[in-house]
């Protein structure tokens, strides 16, 4: 009787972890967690002496708000003026380029929210050195957010369920 238990078990056991393989078959992902707050950092200065700052709001392990600027060597945020020497416009295609850059760089913190990661978001092009400070100071605020790992998969929930079906037919 004890070896038909056993058997028993053991086809329930190999039943169980067979039809976790049936699923998507997407291998474990690392799902990044964080701890709950608001966290700004800023990055390295640039060769003009601008800094990129950023603010993150994290809930319940996620960010859920990312606000991100561009600060000039003077204090001043990166914006309209941003481009010009002397609050003129003494070269257009300077003036478009660092303007276009801006506009780039605006978008940099919606895809964080949405992505959940900076390795996920490219570069705009005319705003590499933006992004670069962008993606120092993220890692900064993520780093003081302190990254609590999780592994995401069906795995994990099938080795509890296995665990739990022992615990109740064995004593």
């Amino acid at each position: 009787m004890r070896k038909w238990i056993i058997g028993g078990l053991a086809g329930m056991t190999a039943a169980v972890m067979l039809s976790g393989c049936s699923g998507t078959g997407k291998p474990v992902q690392q799902v990044q967690s964080y701890q709950d707050g608001t966290y700004t950092a800023q990055s390295s200065p640039d060769e003009r002496g601008a800094i990129g700052e950023i603010t993150l709001v994290i809930s319940n392990g996620k960010i859920v708000k990312a606000d991100y600027k561009g600060i000039m060597k003077d204090g001043n945020l990166k914006g309209i003026d941003y481009g010009k020497t002397n609050g003129k416009i003494e070269n257009q295609e300077f003036y478009n380029k660092a303007q276009r850059a801006l506009k780039g760089t605006a978008t940099y913190a919606p895809e964080l929210v949405r992505t959940q990661t900076v390795d996920q978001i490219d570069a705009v092009s005319g705003a590499t050195v933006s992004y670069k400070q962008f993606a120092e100071a993220t890692e900064k605020a993520l780093k003081a957010a302190g990254k609590v790992d999780a592994v995401g998969s069906a795995n994990v929930s099938l080795e509890q369920k296995v665990k739990d079906i022992l615990k109740k037919i064995l004593p």
